[in-house]
């Protein structure tokens, strides 16, 4: 929660500071705040109460599309053995099996 608030008040200063400095004239195309998109879909992911959702491609595609699905088998697989779990053991266990499917197909 600690990162949330955190990534919260940098997405804002990312808006004033990107705008006011002129640094949107260079980039119309993008804002600061876009390079923090993958940032805040994965803390979305670990505040969130269904994290199981990021198996369904359909709601992955929508909410958590700037992520890359081993990046979140490697966080999961991190703390999984740890006493203060990221959302629970279902999750880590379907992050992983959908990673080694992957690269499978890889």
């Amino acid at each position: 929660m600690g990162i949330d608030n955190d990534l919260k008040m940098l997405e804002s200063f990312a808006d004033e500071r990107f705008y006011s400095s002129g640094l949107s004239e260079l980039r119309k195309d993008t804002s600061f705040r876009d390079c923090l998109v993958e940032a805040r879909q994965l803390i979305n992911l670990l505040v969130s109460n269904q994290p199981e959702n990021f198996m369904n491609p359909v709601i992955r595609e929508k909410n958590y599309g700037a992520l890359d699905y081993k990046k979140v088998a490697a966080i999961c697989d991190k703390f999984k053995d740890s006493p203060d779990r990221l959302f629970g053991t279902r999750c880590s266990e379907e992050v992983d099996g959908c990673a080694e499917k992957k690269a499978e197909r890889f």
